[in-house]
């Protein structure tokens, strides 16, 4: 019933969240079909596409939460698949790899469905991208083995962190302080985390962000 009440919410936000990039889209095409000069086609293309995408990823994130079901752990070998979402991470700017830092004991062995985790990584290292100083080591990551056959998976930014109203409705929906974001990565984040018997939560910090993935060792 929780779950039922949560999608009900979700989808009426969604749908007043989806009518402001169609807005902006719709307003756009108008007046580009009146404009004559390149400049300002160049920028309403600019808007036109920035919202498309935006509504693209939208309907990903939450196509993904019916996927949430679906999943399908296996025991992945943590260092090596973090080290594979760095790789296309990095693959445009091989310079912005020095500002990861791993600290993951290769035989460490995290069950989950290879594309959740995936789907979980990409947007933790995404956010600790935007966030951090860029400095080299503005981003560590730490897998820590718990008691009871768990694991630890932390993901550290030096950035400014967050303050306590952020922190309250970081998990929620359409919740962002990005100007280009969707306010989906950390909901459908966590959702995809329960989904595989795992947790997703922001430990407490001096310094930064510090997104916490806890899961088991075995299927």
């Amino acid at each position: 019933q929780i779950k039922l009440a949560a999608l009900g919410r979700l989808t009426a936000s969604m749908a007043h969240e989806i009518r402001n990039p169609l807005s902006a889209v719709s307003q756009a095409a108008e007046l580009l079909r009146e404009e004559k000069r390149g400049e300002m086609q160049a920028r309403l293309i600019r808007i036109i596409n920035d919202n498309a995408q935006r509504i693209e990823r939208m309907i990903r994130d939450v196509l993904a939460l019916g996927r949430r079901e679906q999943a399908q752990p296996e025991a992945l070998a943590l260092a090596e698949f973090v080290s594979e979402v760095i790789d296309a991470r990095v693959f445009r700017d091989p310079a912005e790899r020095d500002l990861y830092v791993l600290d993951i004991d290769p035989a460490l062995r995290f069950a989950i469905d290879r594309a959740h985790l995936y789907q979980i990584l990409d947007n933790l290292l995404a956010n600790a991208r935007r966030y951090c100083t860029g400095a080299a080591a503005a981003v560590h990551l730490q897998a820590v083995l718990l008691a009871g056959e768990r694991i630890a998976l932390h993901v550290r930014d030096d950035g400014p962190g967050l303050d306590a109203a952020q922190r309250r409705h970081l998990f929620e929906p359409f919740f962002t302080s990005h100007a280009k974001g969707t306010g989906l990565g950390l909901y459908i984040a966590r959702e995809l985390a329960e989904a595989n018997d795992a947790t997703l939560e922001l430990a407490a910090s001096t310094c930064g962000a510090d997104f916490v993935l806890t899961g088991r060792q075995r299927p």
